[in-house]
């Protein structure tokens, strides 16, 4: 099995998901200020689906823990 990180991001105004296949990354971005909780499981959702790969095959999550 390959390796697969996703790494989520909500601690700023901004959403950010993250994955690394391999050696490629592919991420999405928004500003969603406090509409994070909202925007994270679409942004997941279409990183997964531009990869091509189901939630099942992730190797490792990561999360940014930071203010607030």
């Amino acid at each position: 099995m390959s390796l697969r990180i996703l790494a989520l991001d909500t601690s700023t105004e901004a959403c950010t998901v993250a994955l690394l296949r391999e050696d490629e990354v592919i991420e999405r971005h928004e500003e969603a200020g406090r509409d994070a909780a909202l925007r994270i499981l679409p942004l997941i959702d279409s990183v997964l689906a531009e990869a091509g790969c189901q939630l099942s095959e992730l190797t490792v999550l990561a999360a940014g823990i930071g203010p607030g």
